[in-house]
């Protein structure tokens, strides 16, 4: 074994063992939007529009099952709110936070669609156990008069936005990063020659926001291999550093390449008896040797899913430094601490 493998490999391990606590995902609150909604019986794409006239609609409180005004309820309705932003982070992702729907929404952000859960009519899949996180893209959001509009059909029993912390929140994990790389990304979920590779033109693929499950942006019930693509500068005072790449909880495997080249991966791994199969709750942290960064770069991520959400689902993503990256892998000690080990292991001998 080289010497250089020895030294990457402990890194990585002492970064995983050297925990003092366990963290969980941090998010703090910029708008709380539990309360008075406008809410309506009945299904039209009108009622998404930001300029829709919602007057006389009634009203309807939020978190909450909406039999406690309309006891016996099936079918179609929507829900309608505004809010103001008084201030936000610079970077990093910012989530309207829904909590739990039954059993299917589509949600509206000024008249733009953001995310979807669950599958409607007539290929019904209920998703009324499922909370609902949709990332916001910074160019929909308005200082003043923010519109959600919110498309919901409930099967029986139950209806509506009936549980959760709602409101607008953004993520503070991604102060942690010296690059944030959340955002927009390329995507495809079909394979194409060379698109591992540098150089590769990828203008026909589809724009996905990251985090967030591929299934909340237009395809639902998608199982199966996806990849996702992204270009990235290094400035010069960071090329000397130990860099790590962070790439949030991913459902369920992954494949990273680097400038074409294969960084790291991690894959089922149901053989270790702490870990019981749940890939899809672990954050991927991989470091980045000096040699394989460049000024200019491209990180495909190749993700197979199995079943349920699917993708780069919650963050942070981007790049740390090894003390920051460390607050990200301690999370995963509780329970599944072997897994970077694993990945690190698949990069240097496979």
């Amino acid at each position: 074994m080289r010497t250089s493998h020895i030294n990457k490999i402990l890194v990585a391990f002492l970064l995983t063992v050297s925990i003092s606590q366990t963290f969980a995902s941090e998010w703090n609150c910029a708008v709380k939007l539990e309360g008075q909604w406008k809410f309506s019986v009945g299904d039209d794409y009108d009622w998404a529009k930001q300029s829709y006239d919602d007057s006389n609609w009634d009203k309807l409180y939020v978190p909450g099952r909406w039999e406690q005004n309309y006891e016996g309820y099936n079918g179609y309705a929507w829900y309608r709110t505004t809010f103001d932003v008084k201030s936000l982070p610079e970077k990093g992702t910012i989530a309207l936070q829904l909590g739990q729907i039954d059993d299917v929404d589509e949600v509206f952000l000024n008249g733009t669609k953001i995310g979807q859960t669950g599958s409607f009519m007539p290929n019904f899949k209920t998703s009324y156990n499922v909370d609902r996180n949709y990332n916001i893209p910074r160019q929909l959001l308005q200082k003043t008069n923010n519109v959600i509009a919110i498309r919901v059909y409930d099967s029986g029993l139950d209806g509506g936005i009936v549980s959760g912390n709602v409101g607008v929140y953004y993520d503070t994990d991604s102060e942690l990063a010296v690059l944030d790389l959340s955002g927009k990304w390329k995507f495809s979920i079909s394979s194409k020659n060379g698109m591992l590779e540098k150089n590769y033109d990828d203008n026909t693929w589809t724009d996905i926001l990251v985090p967030a499950s591929w299934e909340s942006q237009g395809y639902p019930n998608y199982d199966g291999t996806a990849w996702y693509r992204k270009k990235f500068s290094v400035p010069t005072g960071l090329m000397n550093e130990n860099l790590f790449l962070v790439l949030g909880q991913i459902d369920d495997y992954d494949k990273v390449y680097l400038n074409g080249k294969l960084l790291a991966r991690t894959e089922n791994l149901e053989n270790f008896s702490r870990y019981n199969n749940n890939t899809y709750r672990l954050y991927r942290v991989y470091e980045l040797p000096k040699s394989k960064i460049e000024t200019e770069n491209v990180l495909v991520v190749e993700v197979r899913d199995e079943t349920g959400d699917g993708g780069i689902y919650e963050g942070p993503v981007g790049i740390m430094t090894s003390q920051k990256a460390q607050l990200i892998l301690e999370r995963n000690k509780e329970n599944y601490w072997t897994n970077p080990i694993r990945s690190f292991f698949e990069y240097f001998f496979n």
